[in-house]
């Protein structure tokens, strides 16, 4: 791969937990190995911050006729955001949300997972995003549309969503340990540039090319890292991307690869890893992320993140790998939260690490719940709502 590496024992107490690497642990020396380190992370200790700002919609998980298999925060801020709160992180969701049934649901989710919402508004004037999928064979791709399967309406991501935060979103954005964004605006660059300048690490997973190519490489200026799919951007951005940053280029079933400019040009392949279970590949993309920057943060702060070798990215993205590995034994793109500890999920994402397979899920294969119409409007009468909620309409 045109870099040689090998790994050094470590041992400190950080934000997030206690990272130690065993001297026997064996050097790395191409992108296939796997990794069989004594990681421990856990969820305990001072919480680090993490603020995003972009897709975040309600997931309504469809199965044959009118059956509600899932439903939860979706997108990948919004899920990136709930993964973190579930690993013990602070987490605030730059975004405004509509007034309605699934603004409201969002928020009431996020709340139980002990997010900070103190920055988000529900607003008459917006509309909240709403994204149904239809289930099908674990061996087939995940099919979405925004696309009201009754009525025809859609409720996408508008930037408004966004970019009405303002000054207060910036602030927030500044003074976080870690800035996630998947979408070019106005708003979340400005957000991008300020975490930046505040000392933040900032992470950008961008779905497209914008077609503002200009806000789309002030965008990229702002990253630390750069995590795309192969399948929705197939050119590598290397030619936009400065010497510092960290490019990720997602492959699907094939795993995933990185470099970063400032140490070699090659690609370090990571396979990926294998799972005796596949019920639901949704939402492995943003466990892997999250699992990636929880890795980081339980090895050092963020103004040491700026050096970062290929051995730190290396470890942090096999256990990124390693957690998306479990979570596609659980239906939904979250569902493994609703059935597991997060202590559980990270043990057992280590012992993956060491070679022991992801167990079989063994709780039911989906929860049903026959619904008398999966119409948008309608779809509040199915998602049980708490009492409380009312106070939002």
């Amino acid at each position: 791969m045109g870099c040689q590496f090998s790994i050094w024992r470590q041992s400190a107490m950080m934000s997030m937990g206690t990272w130690s690497l065993a001297p026997e642990t064996p050097p790395l020396t191409d992108g296939t190995s796997v990794l069989t380190s004594s990681l421990r992370l856990t969820t305990e200790g001072l919480r680090s911050r993490v603020s995003g700002a972009g897709f975040i919609t309600l997931d309504v998980m469809l199965g044959t006729g009118s059956q509600l298999v899932y439903s939860g925060i979706g997108g990948s801020t919004g899920n990136v955001l709930s993964i973190l709160a579930f690993l013990g992180w602070e987490s605030l969701p730059l975004v405004n949300l509509g007034r309605d049934h699934v603004g409201a649901t969002i928020h009431r989710e996020f709340t139980n997972l002990g997010a900070n919402m103190r920055h988000v508004r529900l607003n008459r004037g917006l509309m909240s995003p709403l994204l149904y999928q239809f289930a099908g064979e674990p061996s087939e791709a995940p099919r979405y549309s925004f696309a009201c399967p009754v009525c025809g309406r859609t409720r996408r991501f508008h930037e408004s969503l966004v970019d009405s935060g303002g000054d207060e979103f910036v602030r927030c954005a500044a003074e976080s340990n870690v800035f996630f964004f998947d979408r070019v605006t106005t708003g979340t660059v400005r957000m991008a540039q300020a975490a930046r300048a505040g000392g933040a690490f900032v992470f950008f997973e961008p779905s497209s090319i914008s077609e503002d190519r200009g806000l789309f490489d002030t965008a990229l200026s702002c990253a630390h890292v750069v995590k795309y799919s192969v399948d929705r951007i197939r050119e590598p951005l290397d030619h936009r991307l400065s010497s510092g940053f960290v490019e990720i280029q997602t492959l699907g079933a094939r795993g995933l690869r990185f470099r970063k400019h400032s140490l070699a040009p090659d690609w370090v392949d990571l396979p990926a890893l294998r799972t005796s279970s596949v019920s639901d590949t949704s939402g492995a993309g943003d466990w892997c992320t999250a699992g990636f920057l929880h890795a980081l943060f339980a090895g050092r702060g963020a103004n040491e993140l700026r050096d970062l070798g290929y051995n730190d990215i290396y470890r942090a993205l096999r256990l990124g790998q390693s957690i998306a590995a479990l979570s596609v034994g659980h239906f939904g793109a979250r569902g493994m939260m609703r059935a597991w500890q997060p202590s559980d999920a990270l043990e057992m994402a280590q012992r993956i690490l060491n070679g022991v397979n992801a167990p079989e899920w063994t709780g039911p294969a989906r929860t049903h719940r026959r619904l008398s119409s999966v119409c948008c409007v309608d779809l509040t009468s199915a998602i049980p709502q708490p009492g409380r909620l009312s106070t939002f309409f």
